[in-house]
């Protein structure tokens, strides 16, 4: 018990506190995918403030209701317990990732572990406030709460500001972040891009000389769009942590879809992988069949793929096979796809 004028939060003003910190943090990362490339940084950094808070916060935790309980000794003590760990440990990948001091092996990146243990802290949060439910009373927002949430605030922001200050006097690699938090990776070298496709998508086989793309209705050859395309610099920013800028050999959307109703554009993958887009961005986006002067990989959208600059990876189809236009409205969808 905190003693009386005490500055020091209480521990049910600190699970509280953690409770809606966990939340914010979830959404905020949630956020920074879904929206375009320009509005992404400050749900970055609201998430990145938000993560540490709750390292901040982790001693009043751990010193508070967390003694107490397992003095208590009852048997769902462990699974508490590992729910504290598993939410130190995505704060912890959070921050290899967000550093660049470890990527991953392969594919498999330090920012993939972290969204994966999110995933598990979710339905631990919920267990946790359902089986020992607090609910907010005005009581909670006294003078002693406001500090607290203020001083956490601080704090957090003061280490994320350290944090960058570190990595770039060290030379880190996450001095090359974007405001996605991405990392520069293979810029002007296709070759070496990563091949990264969404959840459950799998390279289709096909020719290029028989592929089969149909736009509003009619059939077009590959080789066209190929002789009509220009170099057009894009930056590709996926949802893995990494981005890069390439020269894309695209033509406008515009130019080959004509102008007729619908209130959106579909573009659908061989796949069966489909995004919808406002029939106000066919000057915006492209239909690409290779770059710097070659042609796409197989893995990486061959032979025609969309590019979307401004978009994360999740908007540029690969593989197009359809481009339609369509009464259903593009916000009607979620903002990344779930399979």
């Amino acid at each position: 018990m905190a003693r009386t004028g005490s500055l020091r939060p209480t521990a049910r003003q600190v699970n509280l506190l953690l409770e809606g910190l966990l939340v914010l943090s979830f959404v905020t990362g949630v956020m920074s995918w879904a929206v375009d490339l320009g509005w992404a940084r400050p749900f970055t950094l609201l998430h990145a403030v938000s993560g540490l808070a709750v390292l901040v916060l982790a001693p009043l935790k751990i010193t508070g209701s967390v003694r107490s309980g397992m003095k208590r000794g009852r048997r769902s003590r462990w699974l508490s317990a590992g729910f504290g760990l598993v939410v130190l440990a995505t704060v912890g990948f959070g921050l290899l990732h967000a550093t660049g001091l470890w990527h991953g092996v392969g594919y498999w990146s330090a920012l993939w572990t972290h969204l994966l243990l999110s995933a598990v802290v979710l339905p631990l949060l919920a267990w946790h406030v359902l089986s020992r439910p607090l609910r907010p009373a005005t009581t909670d927002l006294n003078r002693r709460a406001l500090l607290s949430a203020g001083a956490t605030t601080v704090a957090a922001g003061g280490l994320v500001g350290g944090q960058e200050l570190v990595v770039r006097l060290v030379g880190l690699d996450g001095a090359d972040r974007a405001g996605t938090g991405s990392h520069e990776l293979a810029s002007f070298d296709p070759g070496s891009m990563p091949v990264v496709s969404w959840l459950d998508d799998r390279i289709p086989e096909g020719d290029p000389d028989r592929w089969s793309l149909t736009i509003a209705g009619t059939e077009v050859e590959v080789a066209q769009l190929a002789a009509a395309s220009e170099p057009l610099e894009a930056v590709l920013d996926c949802t893995g942590g990494w981005r890069s800028v390439q020269r894309w050999d695209a033509v406008p959307l515009a130019e080959v879809l004509a102008d007729g109703p619908g209130r959106a554009i579909r573009i659908t993958s061989a796949t069966g992988y489909a995004r919808l887009f406002p029939r106000s961005a066919a000057g915006s986006i492209y239909l690409a069949t290779g770059y710097g002067g070659r042609p796409l990989r197989p893995g990486h959208g061959a032979p025609v793929r969309l590019v979307a600059p401004g978009r994360r990876g999740p908007w540029w189809v690969k593989w197009v096979t359809t481009v339609e236009r369509t009464d259903r409205p593009a916000w009607l969808q979620f903002p990344f796809p779930l399979s």
